[in-house]
């Protein structure tokens, strides 16, 4: 059985960018892990740092558990993400136990340091993972680099405001509700931006950003992906062998 592993920033990073998938994934036949960096300490105006935190891994965990899937939570706080050497070697000793297939995680340019740095070391702990002389805990080196996709940046546009480009469109309209109600469990965010907003904002907004993707691919709902195909990682095109009709390919720009 294939693994995948999606390893992002914060709880509820997951579910808004590529969730749709997991699930089309794990339909497929892959065995579905997510991991996010910290407890989303900073999710709160009013609630002290451990609180949000205990509330908010237990959110993720139960979001984990409408796809079955096994959560982890490595510790770090938030606005504190930095590619160093030991977060490297912990996000490392993660894949190595994972064992993952295909990684996913964030884009490379996107609104907010957690998520780029998260990307970075996503990228940089996946090419550690196979050297035997670099140590991460006790875990043992891998046999082979995971492939890597990047899920679209936060309102699929980078830190200019402009449209983030797409290797990979999934259709996942038909799975929009369990996306939906794997976010729903995030009931803390979604209580803050509903008291902002006077709506349901926060499911909403992920519907819109599906939305405009699958204009793009023309079908209903869909989740945009970039391939790292950079030297030395897998070329493996995992999306489309698994979920084929699907996916829509759209060339590299050179």
């Amino acid at each position: 059985m294939p693994t995948v592993l999606a390893l992002m920033a914060h709880p509820d990073d997951i579910e808004f960018l590529c969730a749709g998938t997991l699930v089309l994934l794990q339909r497929a036949g892959y065995s579905v892990r997510m991991a996010t960096m910290t407890a989303g300490d900073q999710g709160s105006m009013t609630l002290a740092r451990d609180r949000i935190s205990r509330i908010r891994l237990a959110e993720a965990r139960a979001s984990a558990k409408i796809l079955g899937a096994k959560y982890t939570c490595l510790g770090f706080r938030d606005l504190t993400i930095f590619c160093s050497e030991p977060a490297k070697r912990r996000v490392t000793e993660l894949i190595r136990k994972m064992k993952p297939d295909l990684l996913i995680s964030h884009s490379p340019d996107d609104y907010m340091a957690d998520h780029v740095e998260t990307s970075k070391l996503a990228r940089e702990a996946a090419f550690a993972s196979t050297v035997p002389n670099w140590r991460a805990g006790r875990s043992r080196p891998l046999a082979a680099i995971p492939a890597i996709l990047y899920a679209d940046p936060v309102e699929t546009v980078d830190m200019y405001g402009r449209r983030a480009p797409a290797h990979r469109l999934v259709d996942i309209s038909d799975v929009i509700s369990i996306k939906e109600r794997m976010l729903a469990c995030h009931e803390s965010q979604r209580t803050w931006l509903r008291a902002q907003h006077g709506e349901d904002e926060y499911l909403l907004s992920m519907k819109r950003w599906s939305a405009e993707r699958g204009r793009e691919a023309g079908v209903e709902y869909a989740e945009g992906f970039r391939r790292h195909l950079g030297h030395g990682f897998p070329k493996t095109d995992h999306l489309s062998d698994a979920l084929g009709d699907r996916v829509m390919r759209i060339p590299v720009q050179l």
